[in-house]
């Protein structure tokens, strides 16, 4: 019935979605297995192992052999978890689930309703009814570093093979301003490295949706660090690799010593391996693919059964932010309910909204989440009376008066974005974004405000359990609300 292209954290969800609604599945995976982890598996794992051994200032060397064994354990409980997830998925369905096939290889469409399965030793074809691609992204190699030259092996990465460094280098360079590069920079800190992070943006994940006092946090937390921050200036006019390997910014001249650089700007879809126009479906644009937002499904003539999700899609996808895994998992709901609505309807209810805020987490060190509008966003869309902006620090609560080992930064907050308006709309909670210690935490109840249309009023009146550094939400609500009364908006009646 279904054939799901990718076997990654989405492709899973997606094979573990059409299973339950008693739909055969087949899931073509180079792997030969299911990981219901991300690429950004790794990261998490180093980041953790320079919490436990390493130091934020990067006092504290950390030796390799430990990152392998973080590695190496991680990769096996994600392994377990994964197995788990359709065990139980089988339990909760009865009779009728049948576990989706994996068959080791790559696809490739050879017609709108047949592909290839090529694993190395000979090609399967499969016949489905519907189709999934969810093969994922790989890592935009730019053009002008010398991925190739001899000379280049153990001192040039990118996002995807910097697992495989294995040492902590003395001197980094890390090259770009997003997710990636940020995450890393402050990872190699943590184990030892003296870091430096080049890139041609003014300020770190420009373009990922994030709250400029955010970004602002961010650099001023690597500075404190010891991260070389070096914005404008993401462009080398000289690279020289090897263990006393050097690059030459453009902008300055100014030569930097390193002996390893990681090259992260940005990630391009994989579509491309898949060959969709055999199925009919419009050429990919860097390797993704054109959907319908409203469904997910394929431009293209008669396409209408094969769908695009996660990291592999391009242009048309209603969910944001781009390019996370909470985006991925949105998407592939969206397009499951469209070519099973009855039978997804059946088993879970009505599905007729979707989540269009996803929430965000950034692994670096205080964590960073958010989700919803920005301030800048919301002035653009709403004008200067038409919204207000307030942030409350951690140490602001109970338990950040508490004394602890590690006391809670003074920089830690959140921000919360909120509508001013007549009428039902006055109030409305448009956008959170946390920067601090398990900030990640915080933003999945968030984002439910934010998906829901909540507004302060409804926050104000709730009642939080006692003593939680997650007070920072009703105190944040409550001086909204104070605001909005100032400006001679009054309250919402409470919902009786």
């Amino acid at each position: 019935d279904v054939l799901v292209m990718g076997g990654g954290p989405v492709g899973a969800e997606v094979a573990l979605s059409c299973a339950m609604l008693g739909r055969r599945v087949a899931v073509a995976e180079p792997r030969g297995l299911m990981l219901a982890a991300p690429t950004g598996w790794v990261s998490k794992a180093l980041r953790q192992l320079g919490r436990d051994h390493g130091a934020p200032d990067g006092s504290r060397r950390v030796d390799w052999a430990i990152a392998e064994e973080y590695l190496a354990k991680t990769a096996g409980r994600a392994l377990k978890l994964t197995a788990n997830r359709f065990r139980d998925a089988e339990l909760i369905s009865g009779e009728g689930f049948e576990a989706p096939q994996v068959i080791k290889g790559s696809a490739r469409f050879v017609g709108p309703h047949s592909a290839l399965v090529d694993g190395g030793e000979g090609e399967t074809q499969v016949s489905f009814a519907h189709a999934f691609i969810a093969v994922g992204s790989k890592s935009f190699r730019l053009p002008a570093l010398p991925w190739n030259e001899p000379e280049s092996a153990g001192w040039l990465y990118d996002g995807d093979t910097i697992q495989g460094i294995g040492r902590v280098p003395r001197n980094l360079v890390v090259q770009g301003g997003g997710t990636i590069a940020t995450e890393y920079a402050f990872i190699f800190r943590a184990l030892g490295a003296e870091v430096t992070l080049v890139m041609r943006e003014d300020a770190v994940m420009a373009g990922c949706g994030m709250d400029s006092s955010i970004q602002s946090a961010v650099m001023d937390r690597m500075r404190r660090v010891g991260i070389e921050v070096k914005p404008d200036s993401g462009i080398f006019s000289e690279v020289n690799p090897g263990p006393e390997g050097s690059v030459v910014l453009a902008s300055s001249g100014e030569v930097i010593a390193c002996d390893a650089l990681l090259s992260a700007t940005g990630r391009i879809g994989l579509v491309d391996s898949v060959d969709i126009t055999a199925a009919g479906c419009d050429p990919p644009t860097r390797g993704g693919a054109a959907v319908d937002g409203a469904t997910m499904s394929c431009i293209g003539e008669g396409t209408g059964h094969i769908y695009a999700v996660g990291d592999c899609t391009g242009d048309g996808s209603f969910v944001t932010p781009q390019g996370q895994l909470s985006t991925g998992l949105a998407e592939a709901i969206i397009a499951t309910h469209d070519a099973f609505p009855d039978e997804l309807e059946a088993r879970v209810g009505q599905l007729a909204t979707y989540v269009s805020e996803c929430p965000v987490a950034v692994w670096i060190e205080p964590t960073v989440s958010y989700v919803g509008a920005t301030a800048e966003s919301a002035l653009a869309e709403y004008g200067k009376e038409g919204y207000g902006e307030v942030k409350v620090f951690f140490l602001e609560t109970i338990k950040g008066c508490v004394e602890r080992a590690k006391p809670y930064g003074r920089d830690e907050f959140l921000k919360l974005v909120y509508q001013v308006a007549e009428g039902s709309e006055n109030g409305r909670i448009l956008g959170v974004h946390v920067f601090g210690s398990g900030a990640s935490e915080f933003i999945h109840n968030a984002a439910t405000l934010v998906n829901s249309r909540a507004t302060v009023w409804e926050v104000c009146r709730t009642v939080p359990p006692a003593v939680t550094v997650q007070d920072v939400m009703k105190m944040c609500c409550v001086r909204a609300a104070i605001d909005i009364t100032a400006r001679g908006k009054g309250p919402r009646p409470a919902i009786s």
